[in-house]
């Protein structure tokens, strides 16, 4: 692909330890390697937090914490600022983030994903997957039950509607194995890029 042609890009959106960057790092490699010799980056959302200290955040009383589970805690300006430097940098952009199909940028309107894939998990697989990790800052007591899974469900409730008419694949890699879902990217993937 020329520089001046737009990279093919997939959206890997979702839940919260959903496998989402798991799967955008062995997409990246598998897509990078002599194999397919694309030029593939990759974009995290999580490299977008506000310092804990950035006045934009929104304070929760009941916790005593910041929502570190919604737009605001995320430098958007400059996600949005990357992906439009990136997508003519490469000939496949990887995005994944918790929130990515929920920025109002990136609305129906927008068509930038070219696939999107949204990461689901029921609610004990992602509480236990939530509590095996460390987060900075810590969570309090109370912040998964209380509020990171309630805003995941309206998060999805948002995608969902936006994005009716467009094709949105729902994974769910406590039901489907990683590999499984892997291979139906993959084969979505070539797809797309055949047709490019």
């Amino acid at each position: 692909m020329s520089s001046t042609s737009s990279a093919i890009v997939v959206g890997l959106g979702g839940v919260t330890n959903g496998g989402k960057t798991t799967m955008c790092h062995s997409l990246k490699r598998l897509f990078s390697s002599n194999k397919y010799n694309l030029r593939v980056l990759s974009m995290h959302l999580d490299h977008y937090f506000r310092s804990p200290d950035d006045p934009h955040h929104v304070h929760l009383d009941e916790f005593n914490h910041h929502d570190w589970d919604s737009l605001n805690a995320l430098d958007i300006d400059r996600f949005l600022a990357d992906i439009e430097l990136n997508r003519f940098k490469c000939d496949l952009l990887l995005i994944e983030g918790f929130l990515i199909f929920n920025i109002p940028t990136l609305s129906n309107d927008y068509q930038l994903f070219d696939l999107m894939y949204h990461f689901e998990l029921p609610y004990e697989e992602c509480r236990r997957r939530r509590f095996e990790r460390t987060y900075y800052p810590q969570h309090p007591e109370g912040y998964f039950d209380g509020h990171v899974w309630h805003a995941y469900v309206k998060a999805k409730k948002e995608t969902l509607e936006q994005f009716h008419d467009k094709k949105i694949v729902i994974v769910n890699t406590a039901k489907e194995s990683f590999e499984k879902i892997e291979e139906k990217i993959v084969k979505d993937i070539e797809t797309a890029l055949y047709k490019k």
